[in-house]
């Protein structure tokens, strides 16, 4: 089956699934909406019912923390929450909905789904989330992934497939190459830190090896971290961004009423569900707020880097 069937049926049993009672937590009602004022393009949603009504997120206390089959996981979830199953090499990976969305057709993807595999990214699910998005035609789908302690909520293999066609923050940031690792970074003109790489049908095998290698890294010296995968809205020939965020510490807070960090606010897609924090918002008060969780980590990731 190609890319676009997949998408195509993925949207249409969705927006099947929303429109019948009972499946989703919440229709998806985003109250309001906007660009804050600046340079960097932060765009921002208020989503109250997913702050009241989500699921409790999971307190998971380290990068290695087992699977707990006493702990929700998403094996538990019922028959018509999923939404296809897609055959992947040695893999089968599911899309379930999530029941909480932040975007229309926001969905779980969950490689093996049944092994009950702890959130920690493999090989393999990275391999199938690049070469979905880079096949397809559709330029509004994004997956993100958090690392626990950077905003996982669930201890249960998972990427989230959020469609959001609009530009934001990471779409027009600026790059500078680091060394010869094949990785860019954010340039030094830009408010916060991100490693980069550009991929396209050419180099997919190759730089997916040098991705996963920076990821184990990043593991054996315990940083939590975020992976942002999106298609280059810059160019007319299909190639993806992939965003790695690093952080500080691990971060377990989700209070609805402070501003959270994930791969979303990371990469410039601000949802809260607090009116009084939307209406305050500025583009500054973000930044301050990501630089504040990833302030000092990047020396040591530029320093493996320069080293390859």
């Amino acid at each position: 089956m190609l890319q676009n069937d997949q998408i195509k049926i993925i949207k249409q049993i969705w927006t099947e699934l929303h429109n019948k009672p009972g499946v989703f937590k919440y229709n998806l009602n985003i109250l309001s909406r906007k660009c804050l004022q600046g340079k960097y393009n932060i765009y921002t949603e208020l989503n109250p019912d997913r702050a009241k009504l989500r699921r409790i997120p999971q307190v998971i206390p380290s990068l290695f923390t087992k699977f707990d089959h006493n702990k929700f996981n998403f094996s538990q979830i019922k028959p018509d929450e999923k939404l296809l199953d897609i055959p992947f090499e040695d893999v089968v990976v599911s899309f379930i909905i999530n029941q909480s969305p932040l975007t229309v057709y926001h969905s779980l993807i969950c490689p093996d789904l049944e092994k009950c595999q702890p959130q920690l990214i493999t090989e393999n699910s990275l391999k199938f989330c690049i070469e979905f998005l880079l096949y397809t035609d559709e330029t509004g789908f994004r997956i993100g992934y958090n690392s626990p302690g950077a905003l996982a909520s669930v201890n249960h293999l998972h990427l989230h497939l959020l469609y959001l066609d609009c530009d934001i923050f990471i779409d027009n940031a600026e790059l500078e190459v680091i060394g010869k690792s094949g990785a860019y970074r954010f340039s030094k003109t830009m408010p916060t830190e991100a490693i980069c790489y550009l991929i396209d049908d050419s180099n997919k095998q190759s730089i997916l090896k040098t991705i996963y290698e920076l990821i184990k890294f990043m593991c054996h010296h315990n940083i939590p971290h975020n992976i942002f995968i999106t298609r280059d809205r810059t160019q007319t020939n299909k190639r993806l961004k992939l965003f790695i965020y690093a952080r500080d510490q691990h971060y377990i807070v989700k209070d609805t009423t402070v501003l959270n960090a994930g791969f979303c606010e990371f990469s410039g897609y601000v949802t809260v569900g607090d009116s009084e924090l939307f209406n305050s918002l500025t583009e500054e008060k973000v930044f301050e707020k990501l630089k504040s969780e990833s302030a000092n980590v990047y020396t040591l990731i530029y320093k493996y880097l320069n080293e390859l």
